[in-house]
């Protein structure tokens, strides 16, 4: 890591608890962060590695904090994940469909970073899922957004 991204980091952690949330408008959290007993199935849990956030259709996903775009793909099942890096804080950006930005590129918090996408077959639901993670290890982003 390189001096600017260690100030990067550093910075990232400062703001622990106060930053901004990773969309606009009305939303709800729909599922946290951690293990939770599935729904239907009564020995089943499941492990939430972020948090979800339903959110109105047509709504962008925007970043929380400064950094890079590290990588834009698809996923089967998950639209287009965008991750960005902060140091080596990583945030992590689920179910878009349309991106706004590049890899590579730097951005600024509350920049837009894509479209939610609208599920046509869950009755238009727009969900998020939303990562913090410090390289591989999954924090609850709760902890960090005011």
């Amino acid at each position: 890591m390189n001096e600017a991204e260690r100030s990067l980091s550093g910075s990232f952690e400062s703001n622990k608890g106060r930053l901004p949330f990773p969309v606009s408008g009305k939303y709800r959290i729909v599922k946290q962060f951690g293990r939770h007993r599935h729904p239907e199935l009564q020995y089943i849990q499941t492990d939430n590695g972020g948090i979800d956030i339903e959110t109105e259709p047509g709504t962008s996903a925007k970043a929380v904090f400064d950094g890079v775009v590290s990588a834009v793909f698809p996923q089967d099942g998950f639209n287009t994940v965008v991750m960005v890096r902060h140091g080596n804080y990583l945030t992590i950006y689920v179910n878009l469909s349309d991106i706004y930005i590049r890899s590579g590129q730097s951005i600024k918090a509350n920049q837009p970073i894509g479209k939610i996408f609208s599920d046509p077959e869950d009755d238009n639901r727009t969900i998020l899922h939303f990562e913090i993670r410090k390289e591989k290890v999954k924090l609850n982003p709760e902890d960090w957004l005011r």
